[in-house]
């Protein structure tokens, strides 16, 4: 396996999140050692979800928006993976979500292979749930909506919580997620800020 090695992994998780309440230092390493080339695409995600809303929690349906090659809207309907922190959703007025994607959707990208390895910074695999099929999170694609609008659907029964992510997914969530939005800009322009 080529790229970043599990120890490397490791240490650059402990670098950027240093600390984790309520864990021992040593815990992060053993989450993240079913990210092991021979263990990829392991994640689980709880079947019932957690008593609370959580980050990573996956609802169903949520609306989301796309554009045409003619820059057109064009509406969907898909699971929809939490983003916000835990503690922002009780306390912040909107929710940003995620679609969630049957992976064979994804022939069509030349990094499909890629994809279930959870190595393309775009995507997170879950592999199977839902409706038993192979999952991926689309983390380039968030949607913002408001959050008395998502209560009150799943008040209604419209909107439903599928999944809450056990805590391996969700170290890689974060990981993942720190990875393709937080990672640092290359030489030239860190040389120019």
């Amino acid at each position: 396996m080529t790229g970043i090695s599990l120890g490397d992994l490791v240490r650059l998780f402990n670098e950027v999140f240093p600390i984790l309440p309520g864990s021992p230092l040593g815990e992060p390493e053993q989450s993240l050692r079913q990210f092991y080339a021979e263990e990829i695409g392991v994640i689980q995600v709880v079947r019932n979800p957690l008593p609370l809303w959580a980050q990573g929690d996956i609802l169903e349906p949520i609306p989301f928006v796309d554009w045409s090659e003619e820059g057109k809207p064009v509406f969907f309907e898909a699971p929809g993976m939490i983003m916000n922190s835990t503690c922002d959703l009780d306390r912040k007025e909107n929710i940003v979500l995620c679609p969630c994607l049957i992976l064979t959707d994804l022939k069509q990208l030349s990094a499909y292979k890629d994809i279930p390895k959870n190595t393309v910074f775009d995507f997170l695999f879950l592999g199977k749930c839902l409706t038993g099929d192979e999952w991926v999170v689309d983390l380039s694609h968030p949607m913002t909506l408001p959050r008395h609008r998502i209560e009150k659907r799943i008040e209604e029964g419209s909107v439903s919580r599928k999944h809450s992510l056990t805590d391996k997914g969700w170290y890689l969530f974060i990981t993942k997620f720190a990875i393709k939005y937080l990672r640092s800009d290359d030489f030239e322009t860190m040389s120019q800020r």
